[in-house]
């Protein structure tokens, strides 16, 4: 009878227990910490929505990254070559439980990319001109200006009717200005012409909700060259009554590159534009890096060495406050301007799953998230929390 007792009091003391725990769990979480100042997302691979893919990745899913994040963007998911490979050919599931997985979770879901000149199938700009009767000889012709832009208008008419404002924001164009300020070469400017931002951002104003954000996205972005031009693109726009709601700062960037004053003369630059600034593909690269490193070309592919890979057996303790030190200083200046940043997406959940780990270098070690590959908080993660709890205990 004792025993009995004090177990129920043990019961009812534990239960009285469970609001503070709960509590005490969710101070120490990124979307908590920072919910009165801004998204805070990740990238999802397919892996983490699908289930039937990996169940363990599905756990983590639901139960790890939203107790993290309020925020997601499809790292692959949507771009064109992945969900649309062929013509009439759609990979529309792993798409589909994307979207399914933020709207049941609540989350600010962001599609990544409507037009980008990377992962996109050259049949997009191309038609057939002559096909034998056994389809063994087909041969191609480009298309024109007027075939490009209805092939982009059916692409975004597709995906408006199918998720509707299931997507809270879609990047518009990814990556079409250069570091000089020039125009990327591509199918799309070769074909459209110096319009093709503009065209691509009136067709998604027509065919997506009124409600869903469009945004420009690029990387280097603290590039004079790249944030003037990309500046002009949208005062130019919004002189023409074309909608821009947000520019997307791609932030992969190193353990001293850009500075902390160069990331924030494009943060201001941006938001002078009236527009919302989101923080998109956050990383640290804590690698050593050659100069043409810097930046996303994903192209870019460099050979495996003992110098450029050095840390296969963990990252020293000198390194890990070194990330922890530059992560602090680049959320201190986030707060600073919360007034302006809507969203800060890391690309990536854990350093597991980051890009960075096959490029340029296929199978090297990287460490430029905030969780490590076992999902465990690093202490760049605990810096950023105590920022944010000491600035609230202000």
């Amino acid at each position: 009878m004792q025993n009995n007792t004090l177990s129920s009091l043990i019961l009812s003391f534990s239960l009285l227990l469970l609001p503070f725990l709960a509590s005490a769990e969710a101070a120490h979480s990124l979307k908590v910490a920072f919910a009165n100042d801004f998204y805070i997302g990740a990238s999802l691979k397919s892996d983490f929505v699908v289930a039937d893919n990996n169940p363990q990745t599905q756990l983590i899913s639901s139960q790890f990254i939203n107790s993290q994040f309020n925020s997601i963007t499809s790292a692959n998911m949507l771009k064109w070559g992945p969900f649309n490979p062929k013509p009439h050919t759609f990979n529309f599931n792993d798409a589909d439980k994307f979207v399914d997985f933020g709207e049941v979770n609540n989350h600010y879901v962001v599609g990544h990319v409507l037009f980008w000149h990377n992962q996109t199938p050259k049949w997009v700009f191309q038609k057939n001109k002559s096909q034998s009767l056994n389809n063994k000889h087909v041969s191609y012709e480009q298309l024109n200006r007027e075939q490009l832009l209805q092939r982009m208008q059916e692409r975004v008419s597709q995906l408006s009717q199918r998720y509707g404002d299931k997507i809270d924001a879609w990047d518009v164009v990814n990556e079409t200005i250069l570091s000089n300020g020039q125009w990327r070469k591509s199918k799309w400017t070769e074909i459209i012409g110096d319009d093709f931002a503009e065209q691509a951002f009136i067709i998604a104003d027509k065919y997506l909700p009124k409600n869903i954000e469009l945004l420009y996205n690029d990387f280097g972005m603290t590039a004079p060259g790249r944030r003037d031009a990309v500046v002009d693109m949208v005062k130019k726009m919004q002189a023409k009554g074309i909608r821009v709601d947000g520019i997307g700062m791609q932030a992969h960037w190193a353990l001293n590159s850009p500075s902390i004053a160069e990331i924030e003369k494009s943060i201001i630059a941006f938001a002078n534009l009236g527009v919302d600034v989101h923080i998109t593909e956050l990383d640290i690269d804590v690698l050593p890096r050659e100069k043409r490193q810097f930046g996303a070309n994903t192209k870019l592919r460099l050979a495996m060495t003992k110098q450029n890979n050095p840390y296969v057996n963990g990252l020293p303790e000198n390194i890990e406050q070194q990330l922890a030190q530059r992560y602090k200083e680049i959320f201190e200046l986030f707060l600073k301007h919360n007034n302006k940043i809507k969203r800060v997406t890391f690309w990536g959940v854990t350093d597991q799953d980051s890009w960075l780990n096959n490029w340029p270098i296929k199978g090297r070690t990287s460490y430029p998230l905030l969780f490590n590959r076992a999902g465990k908080a690093k202490p760049a993660y605990e810096e950023v929390i105590r920022l944010s709890k000491s600035l609230s205990d202000k």
